[in-house]
């Protein structure tokens, strides 16, 4: 079962750093008809948008990229490994969040925030998705402002999209998509630190995304498994020709040693980059000069791999 809501972004205090929702009865059906979103199309049905796919390497065009039986959703929530066969963790309430860029040929110039939940029953009963989240707030932190949150609403746009899925095993999926500014509006405030935090059936979540301006534009650390971690662009690189969806993708494999812990987050040290394949295409690039780079994370890596 998949529904799609209409939403109104309701902005509060700066001081509070919280966004607040409400939420229509009415809904609609979200597929079925042109003039989807970038949050809505999903080729290949696993609940991750095709946007989402390319951010997390997963592939758009399989629900289980690695075939090991568990789909694609469960890995990319839990902060596993879809790219690399592993067993399951166990299931509980998980929450990831994940931005992408704008996509070639779509028309959509902006940056979109996307916050998964997955939600299991709670003493025996199924919950539904939505009344199951009980606090939602998402802000930005930047490393030369350490501990000041400032709140998201002041990049979101209107056009939310909100589905949910039940699934027989895997409990209830639920997506809520948020548009936000334009690449280059977002470039001027890294390097960031984007989080979402939300209670689901009385567990506190928290995930974050760390975003950094690189040559081919705006990048995120995404977990690639045994410690490791893609820089990973917002937006897929054309192929010199192109004129739709590209699949373009090569990768740098970076390992991190943490270095130093103070009041803008840990420091990490690029310590090693080995170039990887990812999307089924050869990996040309070289990715020795990443190796020195120092990143600095909020809460460090674990709050961008788990909850």
């Amino acid at each position: 079962m998949q529904r799609k809501f209409s939403f109104l972004l309701m902005a509060t205090g700066l001081a509070t750093g919280v966004v607040a929702w409400v939420w229509p009865s009415q809904s609609v059906t979200a597929f079925g008809g042109g003039g989807l979103t970038v949050a809505e199309i999903d080729t290949d049905g696993d609940f991750l948008p095709d946007v989402v796919e390319w951010v997390t390497l997963t592939d758009s065009n399989n629900p289980d990229t690695d075939g090991d039986t568990i789909p694609d959703f469960v890995e990319v929530i839990e902060g596993g490994h879809p790219r690399h066969e592993n067993a399951p963790l166990p299931a509980d309430q998980q929450l990831r969040l994940i931005i992408t860029g704008p996509t070639p040929g779509s028309g959509d110039p902006l940056t979109w925030m996307h916050v998964f939940h997955r939600v299991m029953p709670v003493s025996g009963n199924q919950a539904p998705g939505l009344t199951s989240i009980q606090s939602f707030e998402t802000w930005l932190e930047r490393p030369d402002w350490p501990g000041v949150q400032f709140p998201l609403n002041a990049f979101a746009a209107s056009g939310i999209v909100y589905q949910e899925r039940v699934t027989a095993n895997d409990g209830i999926w639920v997506q809520l998509s948020i548009p936000l500014v334009s690449t280059a509006i977002l470039e001027a405030v890294l390097p960031c630190t984007i989080w979402a935090e939300t209670t689901v059936a009385g567990k506190q979540l928290r995930n974050g995304v760390k975003l950094i301006s690189v040559p081919a534009g705006v990048a995120t650390l995404v977990p690639f498994g045994d410690g490791r971690f893609v820089m990973q662009t917002l937006s897929p690189v054309p192929n010199v020709g192109a004129s739709l969806v590209v699949e373009t993708n090569r990768v740098c494999v970076l390992e991190l040693t943490e270095d130093t812990t103070g009041p803008a987050g840990t420091t990490y040290i690029v310590t090693a980059a080995d170039c990887e394949d990812a999307n089924d295409l050869e990996c040309e690039s070289t990715c020795s000069s990443s190796v020195g780079w120092t990143i600095t994370i909020p809460g460090g890596t674990e709050l961008l791999t788990g909850n």
